[in-house]
């Protein structure tokens, strides 16, 4: 997981807007490593910053080109960001903050024999609906990868849909196994911070929820 060491003039929403783009993520930072005053930190102090993927609010200057070229130096690439966000048969909104997925630190994966986009997205992203993200990042829109192709995987959050008995509490527990009710609470806190839930016990079948890492 990064680490990152408090100097002065640190505030928990500047390190979170550093690392993630968006200084409300905040709480993410504080959970994890258990600051009960998120306005009380100390220099030389070490915070263990999960991985949350790159957020951008949208501007007035900002087209799908522009973040494209950006972002990835390609402005042929924007539904890598489009896609995740549902913006991909939409003009961009102004303020809408947006998910970018990471082309500068990439995985890599040797296809094996019967792996399809929408296997790899599933077992990536927990969404196969992601495979058309995923084949664009590669280049290779038209046409599953082949058995022995490296392809990269895009730094990306895994997202949850809810569904119906859902709760917050079982989706942490699948998505990063039982360890203690202690460890489980702090990780309902970093999942709600991350999708800014007010009320961790309140979730609506059909939400979408983005889960942290800690690669």
């Amino acid at each position: 997981m990064t680490k990152h060491q408090v100097v002065a003039g640190d505030t928990l929403s500047a390190i979170a807007r550093h690392f993630y783009g968006d200084g409300r993520l905040f709480r993410v930072i504080s959970s994890i490593n258990k600051i009960t005053n998120p306005d009380q930190i100390s220099v030389g102090q070490t915070l263990e910053i999960p991985y949350v993927t790159f957020r951008h609010q949208v501007s007035a200057a900002d087209t799908k080109r522009i973040l494209a070229q950006r972002f990835y130096h390609d402005e042929t690439l924007s539904e890598v960001f489009e896609i995740p966000n549902g913006a991909a048969q939409r003009d961009l909104i102004l303020g809408e903050w947006l998910v970018i997925p990471d082309l500068a630190d990439v995985g890599h994966h040797t296809v094996v024999l019967g792996e399809r986009w929408e296997t790899l997205a599933e077992r990536w992203y927990g969404d196969a609906q992601l495979w058309t993200m995923l084949a664009i990042a590669n280049h290779q829109l038209n046409g599953e990868p082949q058995h022995g192709q490296v392809v990269i995987r895009p730094r990306l959050n895994r997202r949850r849909t809810v569904a119906g008995g859902d709760t917050l509490w079982r989706i942490v527990e699948h998505n990063y196994g039982e360890g203690g009710d202690e460890r489980t609470r702090t990780l309902i806190e970093m999942v709600a911070a991350t999708n800014f839930l007010a009320n961790a016990d309140l979730i609506n079948v059909g939400q979408r929820l983005w889960l942290p890492s800690f690669d």
